[in-house]
């Protein structure tokens, strides 16, 4: 039988949490002038408003994870392509950055890559 209803609280660490809030600040400031993204602004507000604050299971929308399970999986595709075409120095930068945005994406969205 399928549950009704989805448990949406999350228990983030302290690194999940600044690396998160600071990638919904980044997509904030790239599309907060443009009205045709005013539902996307207002839900990456919250989010970033619940990230920021000092609640231990952070309880999000179905929206917000929505959102936020999207985007973990898109900067992990586009890093692994950049990862595939650079130098080594550059390698050496994205790979710690690719590993925290796996280890969330399976530990808490229970998304393998």
């Amino acid at each position: 039988m399928k549950p009704l209803f989805k448990n949406y609280n999350f228990d983030f660490d302290s690194s999940e949490k600044k690396l998160l809030s600071t990638m919904v600040k980044q997509i904030l400031r790239q599309i907060e002038g443009d009205d045709r993204y005013i539902t996307e602004i207002r839900i990456y507000k919250s989010l970033s408003e619940k990230l920021t604050s000092s609640q231990s299971p952070i309880k999000l929308t179905k929206e917000e994870v929505k959102r936020l399970e999207l985007q973990l999986k898109e900067n992990a595709k586009l890093l692994r392509e950049k990862i595939k075409k650079s130098i080594f120095f550059l390698r050496w930068l994205y790979k710690p950055l690719l590993k925290q945005y796996e280890s969330i994406l399976s530990r808490h969205f229970s998304q393998k890559l």
